[in-house]
């Protein structure tokens, strides 16, 4: 039997993952249910098992890379057996692994792509070119060699985008090659034939810098536009005089003390909070609600009814009876369609070291308010301990997120795709309020709605807030329904 490995998905919107480390060696035998494989993405890290006993025979991802769900990791199979046909399902080609596992000088039988000792690659870092099966079609289309081209895609990746960038500077080279005369900054225009990317020359064009005079930091040694900005910048400075950078116009210098790349759970973060910035259209909606009840329901349930519940309870009471009345903010946004959903699945935002995770409390609905409280707790100091599961994360239909614990009064929250809308809660403080007895001090607290204005609109939005604070400025009825 043989079989291959490959990125799983761990849970909606999940767009890559992250191998952490391989535990076993190419070569190494596996037994059903043993460990293969460390991954991490979604916020949660992951163990790939053994599905059948074998021998790990080919290896196509390295430690550290980034790929796509259902992208090929390796191969597992007796040494007898066959691969020709699994391997014609696989785009990539086999790695020897690093000195985490095998000797990177070593070379399976019949593997075409041989390392060799002092080749300037590091074990474990293997820079094979990376290339999506588009680019690699369009490139052999137009006879483009895909070693020349700087990859723009996930974890350096060619993209067809790549190949087309890269055409058009070489249709544009050869046109003014062939032209075999240079026209000086006067005339506002570039030298011919110095190899520059399309956004260096159109801005070379509006600034009148000659081309042939700037240093370019690009592949091969090309002018990208960075470069024709510095060059401007150094240009302003030559004509200024003076000695400081008060009188020159030179740049203030900027010393790091530390550089922080970007990796793993706060790699994916970002790319999430990216995407979903890019593609849903975000509007925030802010409403300062009367706390007062609440804040007193909470005292009165735990004295009356027993249960530690926290103002936070409280609020997910008031959120639940809101979204009952407003189902279409209980919902989902995906390949253009709006998913409006039976089961309140609320995903509660949580701070942990690596960032931002939300594990979800299912069936917000149909809880007691002490199961509620103690479910909403369990998550969180799951979460906390980093005890949480790819299970804990999936399914949510809409999330809280509270910052006022922190002092904040307002924040603009970011949608958690495929949701469609989020719920920020603000610190409570108090505030002057006019009576028939003069002024008096009520507690009031700051929420904030973002939604997907793709699916709902503003006056929705204002809607769904003001049944939030009907329900939260007289909590009474709902909390007895939950006893």
């Amino acid at each position: 039997m043989a079989y291959i490995i490959k990125m799983p998905k761990l849970g909606m919107g999940m767009n890559e993952g992250t191998l952490l480390q391989w535990f076993v060696s190419l070569g190494d035998e596996v037994t059903d249910g043993d460990p293969i494989a460390e991954i991490e993405s979604e916020k949660t890290v992951a163990e790939i098992t053994a599905s059948e006993d074998g021998v790990l025979r080919r290896v196509y991802v390295s430690k550290g890379e980034t790929v796509e769900p259902g992208t090929a990791l390796g191969i597992v199979a007796e040494h007898e057996t066959d691969l020709e046909n699994l391997e014609a399902q696989i785009e990539l080609e086999p790695l020897e692994m690093g000195d985490e596992t095998a000797d990177a000088s070593a070379t399976a039988p019949g593997d075409t792509n041989r390392i060799k000792p002092g080749d300037g690659r590091e074990s474990g870092q293997l820079n094979r070119i990376r290339a999506s099966p588009k680019a690699k079609k369009r490139a052999s289309e137009l006879g483009i060699t895909l070693s020349n081209i700087e990859g723009s895609g996930p974890n350096g990746a060619i993209t067809v985008a790549d190949i087309e960038a890269a055409n058009g500077d070489a249709r544009e080279t050869s046109v003014e090659t062939e032209g075999s005369q240079s026209v000086g900054m006067d005339a506002g225009r570039e030298t011919v034939g110095v190899k520059a990317t399309p956004k260096a020359r159109r801005r070379a064009r509006s600034l009148g810098v000659d081309l042939a005079g700037v240093d370019g930091s690009g592949p091969d040694g090309a002018v990208t536009a960075t470069d024709l900005e510095t060059a401007n910048s150094d240009e302003a400075t030559s004509f200024s005089g003076g000695d400081s950078a008060l009188t020159t116009g030179d740049p203030a210098e900027r010393s790091p003390v530390e550089e922080r790349e970007l990796d793993g759970m706060r790699r994916t973060i970002a790319n999430r909070l990216g995407q979903s910035y890019r593609e849903a259209v975000h509007v925030t909606v802010h409403r300062r609600i009367d706390m007062e009840e609440a804040l007193a329901a909470t005292d009165v349930v735990d004295e009356y009814l027993d249960v530690d519940a926290s103002v936070m309870d409280v609020v997910l009471v008031a959120l639940s009876a809101t979204l009952e009345e407003h189902p279409e903010f209980n919902a989902t946004f995906e390949d253009g369609i709006h998913r409006i959903h039976d089961q309140q699945n609320i995903s509660v935002a949580v701070d942990i070291e690596n960032g931002l995770i939300t594990p979800v409390l299912p069936g917000v609905m149909n809880r007691s308010l002490n199961d509620l409280a103690q479910g909403r707790r369990e998550v969180t100091n799951r979460a906390l301990s980093g005890d949480y599961t790819t299970a804990d994360l999936s399914g949510g239909t809409f999330t809280i997120s509270n910052l006022g614990v922190f002092g904040v009064d307002s924040f603009t929250p970011i949608i958690n795709p495929p949701e469609i809308a989020i719920l920020g809660v603000d610190r409570i403080s108090e505030r002057p309020v006019r009576g028939d007895n003069g002024v008096k001090f009520r507690r009031f607290g700051g929420v904030d709605l973002t939604f997907d204005h793709r699916v709902v609109d503003g006056a929705d939005a204002a809607r769904f807030l003001d049944t939030l604070a009907t329900h939260l400025a007289e909590p009474w009825p709902l909390l007895l329904d939950r006893a």
